[in-house]
């Protein structure tokens, strides 16, 4: 590059940073002092919620933006610190009912998790229930600017449910899961049709050659049909690997089950999550002297049980969801996001025989 080059890059360059707003001129134009201005900005209790709000508008008036490499500044001495510190992240609840989420097992695992990495970071996890009655979707939005709450993880939405009626503009936010369709965030998820190829790789490598896939409706949806178009594209791709045709039906309809158990005698069973599984086993005992008991493997299954199937490293998809929120915060990236990303987390495979067979 020529010396004219650089002298115009450098001229360019000091330019821009003269003109990049700085928390000394949010400080002028609201007529506080800078450290009230930094403390406004992350959300610091110490500042009066009105006085937060104030700031944040004028800091969007003047078209501040953190620099990055102090915002990693900051993030790095938050960490130092005990959890309790810091921000707060709203764990955002549409369920009809407060505690719904915690009857499933995973979900509670996850927050728990999402609460220990958010410690790390400085920040805490707080749960704030949208369809709490007297609540709208408008006055929790209030709710949460006026702490200076401006990151949001979504809790799985119920089964019939794909739609939040909330303003997500201000927030940096994600979800959890395929479940939120509308209004389009970034997500963070098992990859379920990964773990559908792992599953069939080594069922099939254990010497496995009628391999069927059998889920309900609703998990099928809620997982986007992932798990299923897995399965679908290995038997059609891959003939030689002997699948079988899935089922996707309501597993409370056992005369239905026990035909398709009967007719297509599978040598193995994939199932979808641990509920199913165990509806699926109790079925399988029930036909022992009737039909060769297959091997039941579950896409989904716990760490502590020993059940056959894959495990899905739901502290990876906690640590993943924290660091995708908490880094679009401290980078004062706010809003509807044009091309929603989703991180895919992987599971690990695992085989018990004895525990996969419900007669051995």
């Amino acid at each position: 590059m020529s010396n004219h080059s650089l002298q115009r890059k450098f001229q360019k360059e000091k330019k821009e940073m003269k003109a990049r707003v700085t928390m000394a001129d949010i400080a002028r134009e609201a007529g506080v002092h800078q450290t009230t201005v930094s403390l406004a900005l992350r959300g610091h209790t110490s500042i009066p919620p009105h006085t937060q709000e104030r700031i944040r508008l004028t800091a969007e008036h003047l078209g501040y933006r953190p620099n990055p490499l102090i915002s990693a500044l900051i993030s790095e001495r938050r960490r130092k610190k005990p959890s309790g510190y810091g921000s707060t992240l709203a764990f955002l609840n549409a369920h009809k009912e407060k505690h719904n989420w915690q009857h499933s097992h995973n979900y509670k695992v996850v927050y728990k998790a999402l609460c220990r990495y958010a410690g790390e970071r400085g920040y805490r996890v707080e749960e704030f229930w949208l369809t709490e009655p007297g609540m709208t979707s408008r006055h929790m939005r209030k709710i949460l600017l006026s702490r200076g709450i401006r990151g949001i993880i979504v809790c799985p939405l119920p089964s019939d449910m794909h739609t939040l009626d909330f303003d997500f503009s201000d927030f940096a936010a994600a979800a959890i899961g395929y479940t939120l369709r509308s209004p389009a965030l970034d997500h963070v998820s098992a990859d379920y049709y990964s773990i559908m190829q792992l599953v069939i790789r080594n069922l099939s490598e254990l010497g496995h050659k009628r391999i069927s896939f059998v889920t309900s409706p609703t998990t099928n949806q809620r997982v986007n049909h992932l798990s299923l178009g897995a399965f679908l594209a290995e038997k059609y791709s891959n003939p030689s690997q002997g699948l079988l045709d899935p089922l996707i039906i309501n597993l409370r309809d056992k005369p239905a089950i026990f035909q398709w158990l009967e007719m297509l005698k599978p040598d193995a069973v994939i199932t979808a999550v641990h509920a199913e599984y165990c509806i699926m086993k109790d079925y399988v005992s029930t036909l022992r002297t009737v039909i060769s008991e297959p091997l039941l493997c579950v896409v989904d299954a716990r760490a502590e049980t020993s059940d056959t199937g894959v495990i899905q490293n739901l502290e990876r998809k906690a640590r993943a969801i924290v660091h995708l929120v908490t880094s679009r915060v401290e980078r004062a990236e706010f809003g509807p996001v044009i091309s929603p990303q989703t991180i895919l987390v992987q599971g690990t495979w695992r085989y018990n025989a004895q525990a996969s067979h419900p007669a051995a």
